[in-house]
């Protein structure tokens, strides 16, 4: 054997002994027993440096955090470096389930197996650091019809932050109502704070619906530092699967389908009356307890003989009132009557079904009786009574002195007359100059248009455009009778240029910018909003000191 070989080959030894041996990737679990809804870190430790491949663990797992460390080391003259790799791993059903074999780099590390039993969920979870509870109301509710889902977090330990994920499943609109109640009580003898939360579920089909259960996901203190968390530890809770038997809608039941417990309806107006051409307030009430303001069909006024009905943008109010779910809506409604006399405003009526009784009821008003008083022109011109015929005296001398005083003093002053004409003639060119502007601005209608109606939406966009708000506000009207407008879907841009409208034609507002907008908003049609139909996540921010 050569110089050269033994050469190479005292290197390689000298290499090897300063390296050292690149050991196999290690993998362990800090414990090898949980319960179902508890978080398990995983570690693996390998020398390469390569990152593991996680990929098989999403089969049995959800992957709640992951961390890593590097450290190197120096010993006799060799240099180690090791990297440290951990990851939280939360069971997604209980069993005996195996952690496979993950890639690191070249090389793989061993599997491994991990316990999981059922995790207690609701009283089954009372006197642990954390636990859920879940209350529902009805559970067997009818297509639309909302139920309550309240949501109670009660924990003993302190939190320094979490996630507490709403209910879900399939055909269901899930959304969150009201502010959280935060108090403190005492359960099987241990104090608790708790934190209270609730949401409103619209079934949106008959049948058996089965709601997953909540699930809060958050962080508390830890005595030793956690490799994921810091010095923190992971905590969670599950809250009971509810099942909702939803029943369809009954055959009696009358359109718009309107399910609630109590509804009162009710419609009001000035005492003093009204005057011809002058716009008086009337006032239409609706009280719903049981029901969502989404359920609820516009309030609407029927025509009434005598008068225009120009109707405001409604007031909306939804709440939860000693846990039931309240609506109240107010819409205002300005009548201008066109003579005198004793005006009537027919009775309102809005079907609904009670779901106490089982039984389709009607809420409705008394038709209101309104007099009509003669408006100040009429008045005026009622009590002034035809001239008589009489002879007329003959001119006295002062006033023929005075005649023909001002006659000298006109034949005197002829520029006045001629300052006149110049006047009336300059008027009357602007005037002619702007009915040109006006017709060439209007669209020339044909023959054909002439013999079919026109489209109340092609009114509203000339109305618009020509700055007629009176017959903007009539095709509107016409919209709302065919049933193509619906003003509590509308995108907010259009309802924004009703409440211009409005304002302009019985308030104060600016003419010009109700026109701008009812042109800008209604260029493309009638636009509806999108609807949202899950409910947004929000997070639970726990308070680090107890509320008192």
């Amino acid at each position: 054997m050569s110089r050269t070989v033994y050469r190479w080959i005292a290197i390689g030894a000298l290499l090897a002994l300063s390296c050292g041996v690149i050991a196999a990737p290690r993998a362990w679990l800090d414990r090898d027993r949980v319960a179902q809804g508890d978080t398990v870190t995983l570690n693996i430790e390998s020398e390469t440096g390569d990152a593991p491949d996680f990929a098989a663990l999403h089969g049995d797992f959800d992957l709640r955090g992951q961390s890593s460390r590097t450290e190197t080391t120096i010993a006799n003259g060799s240099v180690r470096t090791r990297t440290l790799w951990a990851v939280a791993l939360e069971p997604r059903h209980s069993g005996v389930l195996t952690i496979p074999a993950l890639g690191v780099g070249a090389e793989r590390t061993e599997p491994l197996t991990l316990t999981v039993t059922p995790g207690q969920v609701g009283a089954q979870a009372q006197g642990q650091d954390v636990f859920l509870e879940v209350q529902v109301d009805p559970q067997t509710p009818y297509v639309g019809q909302p139920v309550m889902y309240t949501l109670r977090l009660s924990y003993a330990i302190t939190l320094l932050d979490g996630d507490l994920d709403p209910p879900g499943a399939d055909g269901v609109d899930v959304r969150r109502i009201g502010d959280d109640a935060s108090y403190q009580r005492t359960v099987a003898g241990r104090r608790y704070q708790t934190l209270e939360r609730r949401f409103v579920l619209i079934p949106e089909r008959s049948g058996a619906l089965v709601l997953n259960g909540a699930r809060f996901r958050g962080r508390t203190l830890a005595g030793l530092r956690d490799p994921v968390f810091g010095g923190a530890r992971a905590v969670s809770a599950i809250g009971e699967g509810v099942t909702l038997q939803v029943k369809p809608q009954p055959a009696q039941a009358q359109q718009p389908w309107l399910p609630a417990t109590i509804a009162k309806l009710s419609m009001q107006a000035p005492t003093a009356g009204a005057h011809v051409g002058e716009p008086v307030n009337v006032e239409l009430t609706l009280h719903l307890q049981g029901t969502a303001a989404a359920q609820v069909p516009e309030l609407q006024m029927p025509e009434v003989p005598g008068a225009r009905v120009f109707p405001d943008v409604p007031q909306v109010r939804e709440r939860v009132v000693d846990g039931v779910l309240t609506v109240d809506i107010t819409r205002r409604f300005a009548l201008v009557p066109s003579q005198a006399g004793e005006l009537t405003v027919p009775a309102v009526r809005i079907p609904w079904w009670n779901t106490l009784t089982d039984s389709p009821q009607i809420a409705q008003t008394e038709p209101l009786p309104l007099p009509v008083a003669a408006g100040d022109a009429d008045s005026d011109t009622g009590s002034v009574p035809p001239p008589a015929a009489v002879s007329a005296p003959e001119p006295s001398a002062a006033s023929q002195a005075a005649a023909s005083s001002t006659a000298t003093a006109n034949v005197a002053r002829p520029w006045q007359w001629l300052s006149l004409m110049l006047l009336l003639g300059w008027l009357i060119t602007l005037g002619w100059i702007w009915r040109r502007a006006l017709a060439a601005r209007r669209p020339v209608a044909s023959p054909r248009d002439a013999t079919r109606p026109r489209d109340p939406l092609n009114v509203l966009r000339n109305a618009a455009a020509q700055g007629d708000l009176a017959a903007a506000d009539a095709a509107l009207r016409d919209l709302r009778r065919s049933g193509r407008l619906d003003e509590g879907a509308l995108e907010p841009s259009q309802r924004a240029a009703l409440a211009s409208l409005q304002v302009a034609l019985w308030g104060d507002g600016d003419h010009e910018q109700a026109r701008l907008l009812l042109r800008q908003a209604f260029a493309d049609g009638l636009r509806t909003a999108p609807r949202a139909s899950v409910a947004r996540r929000d997070p639970v921010l726990p308070p680090l000191y107890p509320e008192h």
